[in-house]
């Protein structure tokens, strides 16, 4: 008999999410699709059914990219609690930083908005001397693997979606990349309390890095929790940002979320659904990512 595998398959892990609950572990949920809120949990949200299920060629299901990235978030969530934790008096070391980026990474790729692009991306495997020439298919005697044969990889649903697992470590090949992770920055709400949203997009960044596989990271703002972002930007940022900034935040992942979004306040989550609803009737929801951006930047 087969294996009975999983098909609830969070994009936002559930651990993740727990950084943005209440003391009982509940969020409000926006539909941006249906307008309506409901109540619940980290487990009944942010997940897609058989989003990692893949069928192997003799017609078997199998879950196992769902086993991965399971065995990659638990390198991770050390430092992500260790850094929840901390304060603005604390200083991340460099070493969690890695580890935070990597996870940041494997989550941006997972992502359903960013599906599509994935699959672009993956068509352009195992091209000699193209974009992703540092991946190689080689065959059990290292030979270079036929055309015919990598194109017949490249075109199955198994590769595509194997290769969300692939394009996070493509940044780690870039020279300078370390150099990004010690301009990160470190928000704290002032009361500590959990001001910040989260959605199924809760990645912030500028639009011509959107889908720029190695600099998608390069500049960006994302909630590490609901009182704590990560901020990096190109060139120095403010000290101190104005309270209206954590609005301007929630506006943006509302924005940004292609239908979810979650907060454990129903009433703050209600007021901020009411201000970016202005911005959408007066069409300025174009100026919302621009505008954080000039923000944070240190004049």
């Amino acid at each position: 008999m087969n294996q009975k595998i999983s098909k609830k398959h969070h994009y936002l892990p559930v651990h993740y999410l727990e950084g943005f609950t209440d003391s009982e572990n509940t969020f409000f949920v926006y539909d941006k699709k249906t307008e309506k809120i409901f109540s619940t949990n980290p487990n009944g949200a942010f997940f897609e059914n058989d989003l990692n299920t893949i069928t192997l060629p003799d017609g078997v299901e199998t879950d196992f990219l769902e086993g991965l990235y399971t065995n990659i978030e638990n390198t991770s969530w050390g430092v992500l609690d260790k850094t929840r934790k901390s304060t603005y008096k604390d200083t991340i070391e460099l070493l969690d930083k890695m580890y935070l980026y990597s996870f940041l990474l494997f989550l941006y790729w997972r992502l359903p908005c960013n599906i599509e692009f994935a699959d672009k991306l993956s068509e352009k495997a195992f091209i000699e001397n193209g974009e992703f020439n540092y991946f190689r298919l080689k065959s059990k005697n290292g030979d270079v693997v036929p055309k015919a044969i990598a194109d017949t990889v490249k075109n199955s649903e198994a590769f595509r979606k194997s290769f969300r697992q692939i394009i996070p470590f493509a940044p780690f090949y870039e020279k300078d990349w370390a150099k990004r992770l010690e301009e990160w920055r470190f928000l704290y709400t002032g009361d500590y309390k959990n001001w910040y949203i989260v959605g199924d997009n809760p990645f912030i960044i500028k639009n011509e890095n959107q889908q720029d596989f190695h600099n998608c990271l390069k500049e960006f703002i994302c909630p590490i929790a609901g009182n704590i972002l990560l901020i990096c930007a190109d060139g120095p940022i403010k000290t101190k940002l104005p309270p209206e900034f954590a609005i301007d935040y929630n506006t943006a992942i509302i924005e940004r979320a292609q239908r979810f979004v979650a907060c454990k306040d129903k009433g703050f989550l209600e007021s901020l659904i009411k201000y970016y609803k202005i911005h959408v009737q007066y069409e300025k929801t174009n100026i919302i990512i621009p505008e954080i951006f000039k923000m944070i930047r240190q004049d």
